[in-house]
């Protein structure tokens, strides 16, 4: 009895380290360790579940695993991240969520199944990022926060260079801080704009720091 679950338990890992490895590959926070073991405890809890109720009048095998589902929504609300501008991390969320769906799967006894949905799931993860890269506009949304001078020529330097590159801006909030402004600009353009409108600001004397982040 043991044996079966430990081989259970052996293809929940392989199967949510398979998934792990490109998560690791693409720098997210849930990555080979995270889905590992989400895939090993969904499969165990499922497993016990049913090995506990087998035998026993009355008794239902999926209550406890039904708990996975509540159990993973706190972990994936947890890989949530509301930004000022954005949501991140909704994909990460959904495969913690799908990778639970794997190990209890697995727990179940339902191998071919899982193998599939593996397949499917990594297939969407890779091949379908490539996609929508290229349905996309080609334009994207960052975020800028330039520490500089207590000069107000440099927010319309600075506006100049948006306009002559051609990004669209959407917010531009100027505050002043203890040793001289911080503006935090939202902007969209191409990658090709971006590292040229990067490139200019940097040179600018005056600015001294420049923080960027990809939406």
């Amino acid at each position: 009895m043991d044996t079966h679950i430990l081989l259970k338990i052996i293809l929940a890992a392989l199967l949510g380290g398979i998934i792990g490895l490109e998560r690791e590959a693409s720098h997210k926070g849930a990555g080979f360790r995270t889905n590992t073991l989400i895939a090993i405890g969904s499969a165990l809890f499922t497993a016990l579940s049913i090995e506990l109720a087998r035998g026993v009048a009355g008794a239902d095998p999926g209550r406890v695993a039904a708990q996975i589902v509540t159990g993973v929504g706190f972990i994936g609300a947890g890989a949530i991240i509301q930004a000022r501008f954005a949501v991140h991390g909704l994909t990460t969320a959904a495969t913690i969520w799908t990778v639970s769906a794997i190990g209890f799967t697995i727990g179940v006894g339902r191998y071919f199944l899982a193998f599939m949905v593996t397949a499917c799931v990594m297939v969407i993860l890779i091949l379908f990022r490539g996609l929508s890269h290229r349905i996309s506009t080609g334009d994207r949304i960052s975020v800028y926060r330039f520490l500089m001078d207590e000069n107000p020529g440099l927010l319309i330097d600075i506006k100049k260079v948006i306009h002559e590159f051609g990004l669209h801006s959407i917010t531009l909030d100027l505050q002043k801080t203890g040793k001289g402004y911080e503006l935090e600009a939202l902007l969209r353009a191409s990658d090709t704009k971006h590292r040229r409108f990067l490139e200019s600001v940097l040179e600018m004397e005056g600015v001294h720091k420049v923080i960027n982040d990809t939406l």
